[in-house]
């Protein structure tokens, strides 16, 4: 936690060897070898970075990052790194969706030659993501699992098109510069 105070506090009630508010203290330690990376969505790149700078496996929340650059400036540093870089999406791991992955690799739906995912959220929920940080719009906090999910169910079938459909009117009449 960025909260010294809070950091200390659940150290203490889980028994942790070490705390600290701040992670760069606590990636930089030689005995820690791997870093989750769980901050808000827009300050993923830092703690990803460094982890991997020191050779460390990195597990980061999705998204990778908010911003092109720095998705690419990651990508560029895990081909370095003796570290390995992987994106938490937890959608893979939930029983219904891997019930379906070994469906489709036992070959039981016969061949798949297009997917379709439908994503609803709630006002709160659209609300309070943006709250948190205005640049984790639907499209980045939700969506990419689904697009992740669809490609991981694909391996081996290059994506030739992906088509989306949103209506956004809601949220901009909130005040969000988002749609």
């Amino acid at each position: 936690d960025a909260d010294a105070a809070r950091a200390k506090a659940l150290a203490e009630k889980v028994g942790a060897q070490f705390h600290s508010g701040d992670n760069s203290a606590i990636i930089s330690r030689p005995e820690v070898n791997a870093v989750v990376v769980s901050t808000s969505e827009h300050e993923h790149t830092a703690p990803v970075l460094e982890g991997l700078a020191l050779g460390k496996a990195v597990l980061v929340e999705k998204p990778l990052a908010l911003e092109l650059a720095d998705a690419d400036r990651v990508l560029a540093a895990a081909e370095k790194s003796k570290g390995g870089l992987h994106v938490g999406y937890s959608r893979r791991f939930k029983r219904r969706y891997l019930l379906a992955k070994e469906q489709i690799t036992q070959g039981r739906l016969g061949t798949i030659v297009g997917m379709g995912a439908r994503l609803y959220n709630s006002r709160a929920q659209v609300f309070a993501m943006l709250d948190r940080n205005p640049g984790a719009t639907p499209v980045v906090d939700s969506l990419t699992y689904y697009v992740d999910l669809l490609g991981w169910y694909l391996a081996g079938n290059r994506v030739a098109e992906v088509w989306a459909r949103g209506a956004g009117g809601a949220i901009r009449e909130a005040g969000y510069d988002c749609d």
